[in-house]
C-alpha cells in the first residue's frame, strides 16, 4: 500500500480512536464492512470535481466530519477550514459567498493587490485601446478560491440562491461583473437537514449534479457511550489526525484513475441505468423526457405488460437516470475499490454497495410501492437498493444469453434478423427496447 492510501486508513482509524466519528458499520462491500459516512466521504475526498450531500438531522456530524477531513487532506487547521465553508440562510448575498468589486480602483489605484491566478476579465481577453475601460478588479472570497468547498445547510438557501451553486458544478468557474474565476480541480460538498420552516425544496437540476448523498444518522446507544469518553474539543482533537501533503492529495485522483473496471461491471452500470430510464409509453422510450402527469406514479403505466411485475424497475420509479449517474458509478466505484483494495471479482461488490447512494437522491418512487411494508413510505434508500440489487443479478445472470446474442449480431456472427427473433422471446425491457430496436436500425 502506497503513502497516501496508508495516511487514508490511518485517518480512518484515528477518527474512530479519537472519538471523531462514531457510527455503526452499515455499508456491506463483499466480506467488509465500514460506515457510509466516513467511506463515502473519503472517496470524495479522492476524487475531483464530484458533489457528496449529507443528509440528516442536527448534530449528526455531517459538517464537522467535513472539516475535519478538509484538515487532514488540505492541511489547513480545523479552524481555518471550518472559517472556509458557506452556511446557508435566506439572507446570504452572492458578494458574501463569492466576492465583490474592489473599491480601491477607483480611489487608491496603487493599494490594489496583484491578480490572483486563475481569475479573468470578459473584457481583458480582448483587444483594447487607451480608450478601454479597465476591466474590474474582484476581491474573491476565500471559499470561492478554495479547492474545498462546503456548503453548509444547503437548503437554507433560496431557490434564486441555489442557482449559484448549480451554475458552480456545472461550469466549475464563477463569474461576477464580468470577471470569472476558474475553480480548479476541487472537492465538493453540502450538507442539508429535513424539511422545516426554513428551508427550502431543493432543485431537481441542483440534485442531478449532486453525484452522491449519504444520510447522516444519530448516534446509537454505543455511540453515545463512546462519545461522552470524549473529553477534549474538537479543534484540539483535530491535531492528532495524520494529513496528507500537497503533493499527496493532488495525486489521489491519478490512483483513482489507474483502477480498471471489468466488462461486468460496466455492463451492470449501463443495465443499472436503462433500467430505471427505459418505458414503453415514453417517448423515445426514455423517462427523463416525461413531466408533468405522465408520470408512472399517475397512471401512466395502467395495463403494461411490465406493470406490477416485482423484478422490473421501470414502473417503480417516476424518472430517468441520466448520462452523469454512469460518470458518477463509474467514479466512486473505482475509488472506494482504492480505498478498500478490493480489485477483480470484488469490483461488483462495490458497484452493489455505492450505486443506491448515487441513485437515491435524484428519484422518485412511485408511492403504490414504497407506502406499503418493508418501506413504510420513508425507507427511500432501501427501496431503491433492492432495484439495484435486482437489475445487476438479472445482468449477471438471466440477461447472460440475451446479452451474447445481441453481441454475435453485432460481430456479424449471426444475422440481426436471426438475433431479433431470439430476443423476442425474452421477457426483458433492454431486450425489445434497446437490443431489438437496435438491430432494427442495422437491418
Amino acid at each position: 500500500m502506497n503513502a497516501p492510501l496508508r495516511k487514508i486508513e490511518d485517518l480512518a482509524c484515528a477518527l474512530q480512536e479519537l472519538r471523531l466519528h462514531v457510527g455503526a458499520d452499515d455499508l456491506r462491500v463483499g466480506d467488509r464492512k465500514v460506515n457510509s459516512q466516513l467511506y463515502i466521504c473519503l472517496a470524495n475526498s479522492c476524487l475531483r470535481n464530484r458533489a457528496t450531500l449529507l443528509y440528516g438531522g442536527m448534530g449528526a456530524n455531517k459538517t464537522t466530519l467535513v472539516n475535519l477531513l478538509g484538515s487532514a487532506f488540505t492541511g489547513l487547521s480545523f479552524d481555518d477550514v471550518e472559517n472556509l465553508m458557506v452556511t446557508g440562510h435566506p439572507e446570504q448575498t452572492e458578494e458574501k459567498i463569492v466576492g465583490f468589486i474592489d473599491p480601491r480602483q477607483w480611489s487608491c489605484p496603487s493599494d490594489l493587490p496583484p491578480e490572483r491566478p486563475g481569475s479573468s476579465s470578459s473584457s481583458s481577453s480582448s483587444s483594447t485601446t487607451s480608450s478601454s475601460p479597465a476591466p474590474l478588479r474582484i476581491l474573491w472570497t476565500p471559499w470561492a478560491r478554495s479547492r474545498w468547498k462546503v456548503i453548509n445547510e444547503i437548503n437554507r438557501f433560496p431557490s434564486g440562491k441555489q442557482n449559484l451553486f448549480l451554475e458552480l458544478l456545472q461550469k466549475r468557474k464563477i463569474g461576477y461583473a464580468g470577471e470569472t474565476l476558474e475553480l480548479g480541480d476541487t472537492c465538493y460538498f453540502a450538507t442539508m437537514n429535513p424539511d422545516f420552516s426554513s428551508t427550502y425544496p431543493l432543485d431537481e437540476a441542483l440534485l442531478d449534479r449532486i453525484s452522491i448523498a449519504v444520510p447522516a444518522v444519530q448516534p446509537d446507544f454505543l455511540a453515545g457511550l463512546a462519545l461522552a469518553e470524549r473529553e477534549r474539543e474538537v479543534s484540539e482533537l483535530a491535531e492528532a489526525l495524520p494529513r496528507l501533503t500537497a503533493e499527496e492529495f493532488e495525486g489521489l485522483p491519478e490512483l483513482i484513475a489507474a483502477v480498471r473496471l471489468d466488462g461486468q461491471v460496466e455492463l451492470s452500470i449501463i443495465s443499472l441505468l436503462r433500467d430505471f430510464t427505459l418505458c414503453e409509453r415514453a417517448p423515445a422510450f426514455d423517462k427523463t423526457q416525461l413531466s408533468g402527469g405522465s408520470k408512472p406514479s399517475r397512471g401512466l403505466c395502467a395495463g403494461c405488460h411490465y406493470f406490477n411485475n416485482p423484478e422490473v424497475c421501470c414502473w417503480q420509479i417516476d424518472e430517468g437516470l441520466s448520462d452523469r449517474v454512469r460518470q458518477d458509478l463509474r467514479s466512486y466505484t473505482r475509488a472506494l475499490a482504492l480505498l478498500l483494495g478490493l480489485e477483480g471479482e470484488g469490483m461488483i461488490e462495490v458497484l452493489r454497495a455505492i450505486a443506491p447512494y448515487v441513485i437515491w437522491h435524484r428519484t422518485s418512487p412511485n408511492r403504490t410501492v414504497l407506502d406499503r411494508p418493508p418501506y413504510y413510505g420513508a425507507r427511500r434508500l432501501q427501496f431503491v437498493r433492492d432495484l439495484v440489487e435486482k437489475s445487476i443479478n438479472r445482468t449477471l445472470n438471466e440477461r447472460g444469453e440475451m446479452n451474447m446474442i445481441f453481441a454475435r449480431a453485432v460481430d456479424g456472427d449471426i444475422s440481426p434478423e436471426e438475433a431479433m427473433a431470439e430476443l423476442s422471446g425474452y421477457d426483458d425491457p433492454i431486450a425489445a427496447l434497446d437490443y431489438v430496436k437496435a438491430l432494427e436500425r442495422i437491418v
